[in-house]
């Protein structure tokens, strides 16, 4: 039994650090490997504090590390897994989202699915 409790803290706990909608986009932007802040900000369209912050979060949940390359840091997700885990999710709130409707909810879902198997494939042709 303690070890249930253990793990659902845990959980619990990683679930609060991430249960930010930037972060969320940040962790679906990053499976796809190494970024730089100023390229996260183009992407995501967050300024550069708020990107350094989240990621800050995330690195210190130990989800995502940072790789200096001369002048810049690349930072990418240790875990590229949490991405689509985190898309299923979706699922399960699709029916509580007043401001979108099925089709746009679908349609996010399949943005990111599809950004995460680009991932997949730049990665295997490195």
């Amino acid at each position: 039994m303690p070890s249930r409790i253990i793990v659902a803290t845990e959980l619990a706990n990683l679930l609060r650090q991430i249960s930010h909608p930037d972060r969320i986009r940040l962790i679906q932007e990053l499976q796809v490997g190494g970024y730089t802040v100023n390229e996260l900000v183009d992407t995501l369209d967050i300024t550069p504090t708020r990107v350094s912050q989240h990621l800050a979060v995330l690195k210190a949940l130990g989800l995502v590390e940072v790789e200096a390359q001369g002048q810049s840091r690349r930072y990418r997700l240790l875990q590229p897994e949490l991405a689509p885990w985190l898309l299923e999710g979706i699922d399960f709130i699709a029916n509580r989202i007043s401001r979108a409707n099925r089709d746009e909810v679908e349609k996010a879902k399949t943005l990111w699915r599809e950004h995460g198997e680009k991932a997949k494939i730049s990665q295997t042709t490195v």
